[in-house]
């Protein structure tokens, strides 16, 4: 007796390939119509989440894109090009159908003012990221690190890793950290014999911080100043354990 071939499963094996290749035509021709519909073309650029970026600076990007279809704009090209600007630190693109690109922005933001020799100002960030200045105008109200950089050594996106930037950024972060309250007292950081010093912007007293137990250190500092007969070309050392001991301005 003859056995016949069973061709249940190639009849299910051809079924499927079938309706996979229908599925796939199916979506390559959904995006190629979303890629040429004419009422798809990008109109609109929204920006958000920047205060010290222009939207000039950064629509200037994208915005010989405009009239064209918006599932053909290279976003990631677009991408890239945003986060070369020094003040970008996180950056998200998409579209929005019918007719808008949405751009939204996390900025970094500014903790210090690293003073140059030339006398100028250039702003940075908690990882020592020199940001870019666009306005004549010092917008950012934060404590002045005076240093020993040229305002060639300052370039906008490059990060500051010296040393002395490195103990100033780590001394501001413990004190922004455990005694916020005293950031607004600060105008100014320098080094002195590799010793940091802090002065007052209250007083112009100059404070030489302790590494331990700052806040309470510099709550004893608060009192002393506030209560007591500081000269204002005094220092005061604080790096004795529950001490504020005053010495003269030229020791």
């Amino acid at each position: 007796m003859r056995v016949r071939k069973r061709r249940g499963n190639s009849r299910y094996y051809l079924f499927f390939t079938l309706s996979l290749a229908g599925v796939i035509a199916l979506v390559i021709g959904a995006w190629y119509a979303l890629r040429h519909l004419p009422f798809l073309e990008l109109q609109r650029i929204e920006i958000s989440g920047n205060t010290a970026i222009p939207d000039s600076l950064i629509s200037r990007f994208c915005e010989d894109q405009i009239g064209q279809n918006l599932f053909t704009v290279p976003v990631k090209e677009i991408k890239q090009d945003i986060l070369k600007i020094s003040r970008v630190k996180e950056l998200k693109i998409r579209r929005q159908v019918l007719s808008t690109l949405k751009i939204s922005i996390k900025e970094r933001e500014g903790i210090l003012y690293v003073k140059s020799q030339e006398g100028r100002l250039h702003p940075i960030d908690s990882e020592g990221i020199i940001m870019e200045r666009y306005t004549p105008h010092y917008r950012e109200d934060i404590p002045i690190y005076s240093s020993y950089y040229k305002d060639a050594q300052l370039k906008p996106g490059s990060q500051l890793t010296k040393r002395d930037i490195s103990r100033i950024l780590a001394l501001h972060l413990k004190i922004m950290q455990q005694a916020p309250e005293f950031l607004a007292i600060i105008s100014e950081y320098y080094m002195i014999d590799d010793t940091i010093n802090i002065v007052d912007a209250r007083y112009g007293t100059r404070i030489i911080p302790s590494e331990d137990d700052i806040a309470a250190q510099l709550k004893r500092y608060q009192f002393v100043q506030d209560n007591g007969n500081i000269n204002r070309r005094s220092v005061v050392d604080l790096r004795f354990e529950n001490q504020v001991v005053v010495k003269a301005g030229d020791k």
